[in-house]
């Protein structure tokens, strides 16, 4: 126990592993943190395909998309910081447990989930400019009232969401950088930047901002590019964690020993990690039968709404304007300038749904049999097909900064003035309802032959959940007065993807029903605990991040205390 090389190792950066960072560090230990990718910055972004996590062809970016099985697309986060680059920011609570082990209550985590979004520094969305000027934002907000005065019965709630984003203060230029609480660099939201595209760097408040760089200052060590894949138990009831460096030419590899151990990679990347070391390393042995199973995606469902409905008279319009010029019908271009002109008219707005932040409202329904906190609706933001391939081109040549959106944004919306079909096209993209909440599906992990684990989801399961979420968002689409476009890809391949992976090392009440205790606690195994969201052991119906920050909070309080009896 004395010559182990650190007396805390956390295995991933991200919520959980971040939480158990600070708290392990104020309580005196020597903390040192795995992270498989590297340290994220505005410098480094690129918009092409070195946004990706691919390090087999030498890309390191922060958004890793990796199918596993016929259903899944996992989306997960790769850097310092882990998916805390990647999410929208989006802090909300569960308002109940019954359904986990243990009779947790929400009185009992309400200061967890106070502790956490404080570290956070999370805020409601402005209710001033430019933040709630925003047509997409107006769209989503409008329609909100409009449903909940309707259907008081089926709408639980809307309004702004509370999240992890740094908003300029009134009077305040967005995009200004200041210096955060805890000492780091930051800054203020700028609704021109594009947030897929690098404007969320160093606007949302991640991980590296608060919790790590907390950890750090106490003396925590970050070690970027070390990808865990092997732990060995040792004799004095410590553990052996070998790593290699993921990148593609690198041999690098090593091990760290270490007292207490926590493995924090994430629904995907712990049970991944724990199934390696049970079945194909036999390290691990007397990991509970349950490791792998109760694996959901939270419900995660993309539609669009797509708004106004005088979009089709203006491509009328166009479409016979140009037969006109071919066919040399002079009255024909005529009859189509009227069509397009009215259609503009009946449009109104631009929906810009490139500018903004993704979440900044949401709209809450019950559950199918009437239980709270069953569906949720939030809208999308995402950089539109025209300026995001001018962006592509701009990243090429090496030029691409997130700033540079808001020019490529300023001369597609100019040529949108004088040229019709530039400006039917800016009007024509429609907006996502990103939509999640309490599903029926059950997926579980699962070696293929080659030693690949993919995930085994019954779709099919989902089938009631998925008529309930279409129901709600045709209801919407009528009082944004939109048209409502469904999930194509999902009707179609039935795959999903999936950035709120939930699962796969469920807490239960003992090895019988569950892989850890809900502290986290591995069962079978002395100072080994998992903290991230694959120990939730159900859909939450909101995004999870709060509440994996909450229960990895609940658990060191806990936990420290118990090491050190």
């Amino acid at each position: 126990m004395e010559n182990n090389d650190t007396d805390v190792l956390i295995i991933g950066s991200g919520f959980g592993g971040a939480v158990a960072a600070l708290r392990f560090s104020e309580a005196g230990y020597a903390v040192t943190v795995l992270e498989r990718g590297g340290w994220i910055n505005r410098g480094n972004f690129e918009a092409d395909d070195d946004m990706f996590w691919q390090p087999q062809k030498g890309r390191y970016g922060m958004n890793d998309l990796q199918k596993r099985g016929r259903h899944i697309i996992p989306w997960l986060g790769a850097g310092v910081g882990g998916g805390s680059h990647v999410y929208a920011g989006t802090m909300k609570r569960r308002d109940f447990f019954d359904d986990f082990p243990g009779n947790i209550t929400a009185g009992e985590m309400a200061p967890y989930y106070e502790r956490a979004e404080k570290m956070m520094h999370a805020m409601k969305y402005p209710d001033y400019p430019p933040y709630n000027n925003l047509p997409s934002y107006i769209i989503f907000r409008e329609a909100e009232k409009r449903l909940k005065k309707q259907y008081p019965g089926l709408v639980e709630s809307q309004g702004d969401i509370l999240l992890a984003i740094s908003y300029a203060p009134e009077g305040v230029k967005p995009g200004t950088g200041f210096i955060n609480i805890y000492g780091a660099a930051q800054r203020y939201s700028d609704p021109g930047e594009q947030k897929l595209l690098g404007g969320d760097i160093d606007v949302k408040n991640t991980l590296d901002k608060n919790y790590l760089f907390e950890a750090q200052k106490k003396g925590a060590k970050i070690l970027a590019f070390k990808e865990a894949v092997k732990i060995e138990p040792l004799g004095d009831g410590g553990y052996r964690v070998y790593w290699k460096n993921p990148r593609k030419d690198s041999t690098e590899t090593g091990s760290i020993s270490t007292r207490i151990l926590v493995c924090s990679a994430g629904s995907i990347g712990s049970t991944t990690l724990l199934l390696q070391n049970k079945i194909l390393h036999k390290t691990l042995p007397k990991l509970s039968a349950h490791l792998g199973r109760q694996y959901h995606t939270n419900g995660d469902y993309v539609t669009f709404i797509l708004p106004k409905k005088g979009l089709l008279l203006s491509w009328v319009g166009i479409l016979l304007s140009l037969t006109g010029l071919v066919i040399s019908l002079k009255w024909l271009p005529l009859v189509g300038a009227v069509l397009y002109l009215l259609g503009w008219l009946r449009s109104g707005k631009k929906a810009q749904p490139d500018k903004g932040t993704t979440n900044s409202d949401y709209i809450r329904f019950k559950h199918r049999d009437g239980s709270a906190q069953g569906v949720y609706i939030e809208g999308g933001r995402y950089p539109t097909p025209i300026k995001a391939l001018a962006a592509i081109l701009m990243s090429l040549n090496g030029n691409f900064n997130p700033q540079s959106y808001k020019s490529i944004s300023h001369i597609i919306n100019a040529m949108g003035k004088y040229l019709p079909v530039f400006e039917l096209l800016e009007r024509s993209w429609p907006i996502p309802m990103l939509m999640m909440g309490r599903d029926d599906a059950i997926g579980q992990f699962y070696f293929e032959e080659n030693e690949e684990i993919n995930i085994d989801f019954p779709y099919s399961d989902n089938k009631q959940y998925v008529a309930y979420l279409n129901k709600l968002g045709k209801l919407f689409a009528r009082k944004a007065d939109s048209y409502f476009i469904p999930n194509g890809i999902a009707i179609l391949l039935k795959i999903l993807e999936v950035p709120h992976n939930i699962g796969g090392v469920p807490m239960g009440n003992d090895a019988s029903d569950g892989v850890v205790d809900n502290y986290g606690s591995v069962f079978g195994y002395e100072n080994f605990f998992v903290l991230d969201g694959s120990i939730l052991p159900v859909s939450l119906g909101p995004n999870p991040v709060n509440t994996i920050l909450a229960f990895a909070e609940r658990a060191m309080e806990k936990v420290i205390a118990k090491i050190r009896k």
